[in-house]
């Protein structure tokens, strides 16, 4: 699931509508629209609104859900 669909999902699933969103987040409803959408960039303070209204981390919602599958590899020879 993209970002935005994860945006919509989590919108839908506490009984808010766009307007409701645009409200809380003090922008236009046609605005915030463009933002589900993907027709609009978000900015970095906006993500992290639209986190503390779902009461969830910038990371649950924003990062692709496969990023946590991923492992990090260090190289041979480190100490950490």
């Amino acid at each position: 699931m993209n970002q935005l669909n994860k945006i919509k999902e989590l919108r839908k699933g506490q009984g808010l509508t766009q307007a409701d969103m645009a409200d809380k987040l003090g922008i236009s409803e046609s605005q915030y629209c463009l933002l589900e959408n993907g027709k609009r960039k978000m900015s970095l303070q906006m993500a992290l609104d639209i986190s503390l209204i779902f009461k969830k981390t910038p990371n649950d919602i924003f990062l692709p859900d496969n990023f946590a599958k991923c492992q990090v590899i260090r190289p041979t020879g480190t100490d950490s």
